[in-house]
C-alpha cells in the first residue's frame, strides 16, 4: 500500500512565498516594480517562472499587471481601504453570529483565540514586530470566522486576507502614531466567550469600523 508524503512545493509556489514574503515585511513597497529579471537572477529561476508567480499575486490582490508597463506591488488608495473595511464590518460579524448560533466554536478554537487576542494586544501594546503583528492578527480574524463553517464567505474573506495584511503593513511602518479607538483583540474573544451573538457581533464591527476609520486617516495625511 501506497502511503501518503508531503508532495513539497514548486519552484512556483517557493517563489511566490518568497516574493509575497517580501511585501508582507515591507521590503517591497506599494507601487514598488517588480522587475521579472531580477527575481530570475536573485532566486535563480526562469522568467517564466516568476511571471506565473506574479500572476498569482495578482489573483492575491498584492499585486497590479498593466499592458506594456509590468508588475508592480498594488497601490494604496482610500477607496480600496474604506470598500475593503466596511466589507468586512459586513462579513465577519456575521460569521460570529452564525458560529456562537449554531455553537460550532470548539474548546481548542477559544483558547487559540485567547492566546492570540493576548499576543496581538501585548504587540500593539508595545509596538512590536509588525510582521508578527499582522501574521497574528489574520489568523485571529481567520479563526474567527471559520467556525462558522460557511465555505462561501470563508473563500471570499481569504481574498481579503493579503489585502488586510498590505494595508496593516503600511499603516504600522508609516503611521504608528495614529490612535484607534477600537476594541481590544482581548475583548473580542472576551464578548465571544460569552456566548452572546448580539455584543461579540457588535464588538468585532465596532472593532473593523474603528480600524478602518484609522487606516483612512493615515492614507489621507498622505
Amino acid at each position: 500500500m501506497v502511503e501518503r508524503f508531503a508532495r513539497p512545493p514548486t519552484v512556483t509556489a517557493s517563489v511566490t512565498e518568497a516574493i509575497r514574503e517580501a511585501i508582507f515585511r515591507g521590503e517591497l513597497q506599494p507601487g514598488e516594480p517588480l522587475r521579472e529579471k531580477e527575481f530570475s537572477d536573485s532566486l535563480q529561476v526562469s522568467r517564466g517562472t516568476v511571471r506565473e508567480a506574479l500572476r498569482l499575486l495578482v489573483d492575491e490582490n498584492l499585486v497590479e499587471a498593466f499592458p506594456h508597463r509590468g508588475a508592480f506591488v498594488r497601490e494604496l488608495s482610500s477607496e480600496t481601504a474604506r470598500e475593503l473595511y466596511t466589507l468586512r464590518a459586513l462579513i465577519e460579524p456575521f460569521t460570529v453570529r452564525m458560529a456562537l448560533e449554531t455553537g460550532t466554536y470548539a474548546d481548542e478554537d477559544l483558547e487559540r483565540l485567547r492566546t492570540l487576542s493576548l499576543r496581538l494586544d501585548e504587540l500593539e501594546r508595545t509596538k512590536g514586530d509588525i510582521y508578527e503583528t499582522a501574521k497574528a492578527d489574520v489568523e485571529f480574524h481567520y479563526l474567527i470566522c471559520s467556525s462558522s463553517n460557511h465555505q462561501l464567505v470563508m473563500q471570499f474573506l481569504r481574498s481579503l486576507q493579503a489585502l488586510t495584511w498590505l494595508f496593516m503593513i503600511n499603516i504600522h511602518l508609516y503611521h504608528s502614531d495614529v490612535y484607534s479607538d477600537e476594541p481590544s483583540h482581548s475583548e473580542i474573544y472576551e464578548a465571544i466567550r460569552s456566548g452572546d451573538p448580539s455584543r461579540a457581533e457588535e464588538t468585532l464591527r465596532s472593532h473593523i469600523n474603528a480600524a478602518g476609520r484609522a487606516l483612512l486617516i493615515c492614507l489621507e495625511q498622505e
